[in-house]
């Protein structure tokens, strides 16, 4: 007498296999998405917080040295400079001077050929406070920076940084309190200017803003421009 002993084995289908394989990968897609979406949040709020600490060393900076000054006009103390065939509504750089420091600058689209240069021609001046004792580099605007007399305040910190529009006006001077008050209007922001867009402003002349997605080449995670606007009160010896 035989005995047929039969052994089923049954194995994962075709079909069970692709539905199997097919979650993995839609798993694994998920994650990196996921990743990525994270990633590129931490990359725009550290570049948010570098533009921030930017302008709030720049407000502070020029709100104790114009607190420290003696009232002065604007005129000859602002100067708008530009490279020839330059639009006359978008400067490549400029100077504002207080009496005892000034201020130098080149705009975000014209650091790769700055207006304004170090005497050394070592380095790039994005926006420097000088000592300037009655005004010399406003006098003469085509007059190169001191290394040893300049202060860099727009600081780089592993990003590209850049002043993109400066604007200043005198309120009101006081003749009773012997102090004036001077609005100043300003934008900085991240510098890569495939990313952002330029546009006419009746305040601030030009407008800097960062580009949309849809034209912005995938840059807006480290793009990102800051306006904004304070008062400084000249001849408060205790600053604002």
């Amino acid at each position: 007498m035989s005995q047929d002993n039969r052994i089923v084995q049954r194995g994962f289908t075709i079909i069970e296999l692709l539905l199997a394989m097919s979650f993995i990968a839609v798993l694994l897609l998920t994650m990196a998405i996921t990743v990525i979406q994270i990633g590129n949040m931490h990359n725009k709020g550290m570049t948010f917080r570098n533009v921030d600490q930017a302008s709030r060393i720049i407000t502070s900076d020029i709100r104790r040295v114009v607190g420290q000054s003696e009232p002065f006009p604007l005129e000859n103390n602002v100067v708008t400079q530009k490279h020839p065939g330059s639009p006359v509504d978008d400067p490549d750089g400029g100077r504002f001077c207080t009496g005892d420091y000034t201020y130098v600058w080149n705009f975000g689209k014209s650091l790769n050929n700055p207006i304004n240069k170090y005497e050394t021609g070592d380095d790039q001046i994005r926006f420097v406070r000088v000592r300037d004792k009655g005004g010399a580099y406003c006098a003469d605007p085509a007059r190169s920076i001191r290394n040893n007399d300049a202060t860099e305040l727009l600081a780089a910190n592993g990003r590209d940084l850049a002043v993109q529009s400066f604007v200043v006006e005198l309120i009101t001077p006081d003749d009773n309190t012997g102090q004036a008050i001077y609005f100043f209007s300003m934008q900085v922001g991240t510098n890569n200017q495939d990313a952002i867009e330029r546009t006419a402003d009746p305040i601030l002349t030009i407008n800097a803003t960062c580009k949309p997605p849809s034209e912005g080449m995938g840059l807006q995670n480290f793009c990102a421009v800051n306006q904004f606007d304070f008062t400084a009160v000249a001849g408060n010896k205790g600053g604002s």
